[in-house]
Order: C-alpha cells, then sequence, then structure tokens
C-alpha cells in the first residue's frame, strides 16, 4: 500500500486558521480539497506530522549544471514566464524550480512596477467581514466581472523582464502620448464566460447599464434566484443609476469590500490575457490590430482556465484571514 499523500505548508496553514475559526473536519475538507481522514492525521499532532517523511532521504536532483546555465541564458533580459522557460527547455520540473535557479544566481533579478490601491485599517476590518461572511459562498454561482484599459504599446506601469545586472537595461520603446487605447469588460461564471465587451474610455452610469443589458442579462435570465453579481466599487458601478437599474432587473449584486482586487479571480485572467497578447513585447500599430488580437485570446481562453481560477476563492479568503485583512499575494 502506498503512503498517504501529505498535506503542503500552505495546506497545514489553511487547516490551522478554519482551526481556530471553529470549522468542522467535514467543512475543511470541503475549503482544501482533502480527505477528512488526511485532516484528521494532521489536527491530532501538527507539531510530528509528516516528521518521517521529512527525514527520508531526499529525491535526486532534476536539474544538471548545464540545464542551470540554459535557463539563466535564456531568462537574461528577457519578459520571458516560467512556464514559458519550463517549455521551450522542454524541463520536465516545478516552475517553483525555474524560479530557485533564477534566484540563487545572485545576477538576475525580477524588475516589476506593482500598482496597488492604498488600504487602510477600515479596509481590512470590512476584507475580514466579508470573508467571514463567504467562506461557504459556492462561488461557482458568482458571475465575476471588471473593465481594463489596454495600450498599443502594453500594460500600464507593468513592463517587466528578467533584467542581467552584468548588461545594460533593456529600453522599451514607447510612443509620445501613449499611440492610443482601448477599454474592454469582461465577466465569467464557473466555466462560462460572457461576451468581451468593447467600451468607452469614459465609461457613464447609463453607459455601463447598456453594457451590463448585452453582456449579463441574457445569462441571468433563467439564474436571477440561484446566482450572484459581482463588481467593484467603481461609481458608475454603485451609483443609484445603476443599482436601481440592476433590481428591476432582479439581479442580485454581491457586496464587495473596497480595495480588494486580489479577491477577484477576473485579475488573474486579465493578467494571462495580457501575457498572451503582449508575448514577447508585441505593440500594436493602431487599435484595430489590438482589438483582433484581444478578441482572439479572449475567445481561446478555456473553460478549464475559468474553473481553476474559481477554485481559488476558498484560498484567496483564507490567505487574506492569515494576513489580517491586509492584501494577498493573488
Amino acid at each position: 500500500m502506498g503512503k498517504a499523500p501529505i498535506l503542503s505548508s500552505t495546506q497545514q496553514a489553511q487547516l490551522d486558521v478554519l482551526r481556530q475559526m471553529g470549522s468542522s473536519i467535514h467543512k475543511m475538507s470541503k475549503m482544501i480539497n482533502k480527505s477528512r481522514s488526511s485532516i484528521r492525521r494532521y489536527l491530532d499532532d501538527p507539531l510530528n506530522y509528516g516528521k518521517k517523511q521529512k527525514e527520508s532521504k531526499g529525491r535526486p536532483r532534476k536539474t544538471t549544471a548545464r540545464d542551470e546555465r540554459n535557463v539563466l541564458r535564456l531568462v537574461s533580459n528577457s519578459a520571458k514566464s516560467l512556464n514559458e522557460v519550463r517549455s521551450e527547455l522542454k524541463l520536465s520540473i516545478s516552475k517553483t524550480t525555474v524560479h530557485n535557479i533564477i534566484r540563487k544566481s545572485g545576477t538576475i533579478v525580477r524588475q516589476k512596477m506593482v500598482k496597488a490601491p492604498k488600504m487602510t485599517d477600515v479596509h481590512k476590518e470590512k476584507r475580514l467581514e466579508f470573508v467571514k461572511k463567504n467562506l461557504a459562498t459556492k462561488w461557482s454561482t458568482i458571475l465575476f466581472s471588471d473593465e481594463k484599459k489596454w495600450n498599443l504599446d502594453g500594460p500600464d506601469g507593468n513592463r517587466s523582464y528578467w533584467r542581467d545586472l552584468r548588461k545594460d537595461p533593456q529600453i522599451f520603446s514607447r510612443r509620445n502620448f501613449g499611440g492610443g487605447s482601448l477599454m474592454t469588460w469582461a465577466g465569467f461564471c464557473d466555466g462560462k464566460k460572457m461576451k468581451l465587451q468593447f467600451i468607452s474610455t469614459r465609461e457613464t452610469s447609463l453607459a455601463y447599464q447598456e453594457t451590463l443589458q448585452k453582456a449579463i442579462v441574457p445569462f441571468f435570465r433563467n439564474r436571477k434566484r440561484t446566482h450572484l453579481f459581482q463588481q467593484d466599487n467603481a461609481a458608475i458601478h454603485k451609483s443609484r443609476s445603476t443599482m436601481a437599474w440592476l433590481a428591476a432587473k432582479g439581479i442580485k449584486d454581491l457586496s464587495w469590500p473596497a480595495c480588494s482586487p486580489d479577491l477577484n479571480p477576473i485579475e488573474n485572467l486579465w493578467g494571462l490575457l495580457a501575457r498572451r497578447v503582449y508575448h514577447n513585447g508585441r505593440q500594436f500599430n493602431n487599435i484595430g490590430e489590438l482589438k483582433d488580437a484581444l478578441q482572439k485570446e479572449w475567445d481561446l481562453v478555456t473553460e478549464q482556465e475559468l474553473k481553476n481560477l474559481v477554485a481559488s476563492m476558498p484560498n484567496r479568503l483564507i490567505e487574506v484571514i492569515q494576513k489580517n485583512g491586509g492584501e494577498t499575494s493573488y
């Protein structure tokens, strides 16, 4: 008989949080998708859990010195993702292993400017309230939504690459005044995508309602009693006009905490699209080209990719608790 699978350190931390909250083993099992017997083994003796396995002899290295040199050569001053590195070099190792090879080099660092909303203690408190209220929420019944601006020359302030400190920095050519931009609205529920909407960069409440009329009203026609609509707290989303419009359509709005893009899995979907649309530093000559590329990549997003994003919601909530309401790593 094979050995029982060992819970990861992340799963153990999640169980510690759920135990403090008084959750049942049955609920814990559903939250982290592990058997109740595995959970009991950890909870019975967390200090010595997996000790024998940890003391066993480690597995042989999966990479050679040559593999590691190839990794460093490939990422040097490039914008390639860890998955792209694995694929191009045909390495049967995890993303974590690739990242560790790069990190240990001491000469290559990831340079990236991240924009994040300023979070106050009140925001953190509201986020914790939201998490505790929604621990048992069935996320496959939530229609997640968001808007995103796209530029001809790439994402705003989010261009990054593996900087080789031994070489001159890469220069990114950007046109004066940005060269033009495009705004989109997108939504998805479980594995189902809404139609990608191309909207004005200066959307009003009325225009937003027209977008929703085309994008989500058909979806909610037979789901008003079972599904909720998620949107952030932008002014046009929460205006009296929009909230009255949603009520008139019988669409229930999920109360969403401020400054919480990390809780919305559609942010990860935007990241996925951006990597594909701007692959290898691609830039566009005009709005038409950019629009076509966006539509093509949106159409190629798979049902399983969307389901995986929805499945991440319990972990997002638990991480908010672990960070006492602070920003998560998602």
